[in-house]
């Protein structure tokens, strides 16, 4: 029995060992992304009941998750994101404590009786979830404790703690953490997301965190053609055998040679890109105008607006008392890039209304092309024009 306990049912090479801890933490990932993350919280996917059971149970037994809690606090984080009611921003509580503090964050959520019951809409219900995993969190990581000294042994212990603190390195405090804080952005979002790098299948595609928040109901969350996303692999491998289906992707959007006029088709296509077309705006005016500010100006005033070239992308209620100083003084010597940045603005909350029918939308945006033009700044005019040809297919 003591030889038992100490070697285990199964006698691995170290080789072995590390495949086996690297396949089952990756399980698990691969589980919160699309049971969790792209299934239930964000319904872009319909995970068929035996894998979406699987998943289920294996959460519970690897990481003591409860559906509810996790997508209750990932909803309140998208609804109240880079603000103080933001469960997990290093905006507000700074970057070390996300990435080191994040596992602590999300229990400190969990235990917010309000967010689990606002938040939990359209979670498991059903027999299993009220009789085995409610209440009872914690048996599932001590059944798997027992189960891999079983199998391994002592070396069991270091599988099941390297098992432990997977997902809150690379899930809590990873992907809410870092990726709000470095990488590079596709789209400016009005939050601070970031995708980590191209490529990282440990973290299971959760790494474009900026392309998923500028598109969070989509299945597909690599956008770009350098950019890899292994759930997306993992959701056509599984389409295959008929156990999950594409419920919703990214909006993909084409601007074409303009038409005369901004009609019904182009005015429900900017609707549809909001997005694409602020991202649009800030490469195609703001970032042109910035470098022609920049070769003109003198040291002092260069510093300034290398210093401001994210705080430009940036909506004004984001934007901290001291920046929005900085940049008045910035528009006082450079008054195209303060047009420009205020003419952005305006056509954010256009595109954001949610008071326009879509005549007026019409008449709102050729009102703000009329008013770009008038600016007499070529690239401003340049993107007024493209508006009348945006489409979505």
């Amino acid at each position: 029995m003591t030889e038992l306990l100490i070697n285990g049912l199964v006698d691995f090479t170290w080789v072995g060992y590390v495949a086996y801890t690297l396949v089952v933490t990756h399980i698990t990932i691969v589980a919160i992304t699309l049971y969790l993350h792209r299934g239930v919280c964000h319904s872009a996917i319909e995970i068929k009941p035996i894998l979406s059971h699987f998943f289920r149970f294996w959460l519970w037994l690897t990481t003591s998750m409860r559906t509810a809690d996790w997508v209750a606090i990932h909803r309140k984080h998208h609804a109240k994101v880079e603000t103080i009611d933001d469960p997990h921003s290093p905006a507000v509580f700074g970057i070390n404590n996300v990435l080191f503090r994040g596992a602590d964050l999300y229990h400190d959520e969990k235990n917010n009786k309000e967010t689990i019951e606002k938040y939990s809409k359209n979670c498991p219900k059903d027999w299993v979830e009220k009789q085995i995993y409610t209440g009872r969190n914690n048996y599932g990581i001590l059944i798997l404790f027992i189960s891999n000294i079983l199998l391994f042994g002592v070396v069991g212990i270091i599988i099941w703690s390297i098992q432990m603190a997977w997902t809150p390195i690379f899930a809590a405090g990873g992907i809410n953490g870092a990726g709000h804080y470095y990488g590079y952005r596709n789209y400016d979002t009005n939050d601070d997301s970031t995708n980590i790098i191209p490529a990282a299948i440990f973290i299971g595609g959760e790494e474009l965190h900026n392309n998923h928040h500028a598109f969070p109901t989509a299945a597909k969350f690599s956008l770009k053609p350098w950019e890899f996303d292994i759930g997306w692999f993992y959701i056509k491998l599984f389409s295959l055998f008929g156990q999950i289906k594409v419920k919703r992707l990214a909006t993909k959007t084409i601007v074409s040679d303009p038409n005369d006029i901004l009609d019904s088709n182009a005015a429900y296509a900017l609707l549809k890109s909001k997005i694409t077309v602020i991202t649009n705006y800030s490469k195609s005016v703001l970032k042109p105008i910035l470098i022609t500010e920049c070769t003109n100006a003198d040291s002092d005033l260069k510093d300034l607006l290398k210093k401001s070239k994210t705080t430009l992308s940036k909506q004004p209620s984001r934007i901290s008392n001291q920046d929005t100083n900085t940049l008045q003084v910035i528009f006082d010597k450079c008054n195209s890039l303060g047009t420009a940045y205020h003419l952005k603005n305006k056509l954010y909350d256009i595109l954001h209304s949610r008071n326009l029918k879509h005549e007026r939308f019409i008449e709102t945006i050729n009102e703000w092309c009329l008013e770009a033009k008038s600016a007499g700044i070529d690239c401003l005019d340049d993107f007024s024009e493209s508006l009348k040809g945006y489409t979505v297919v």
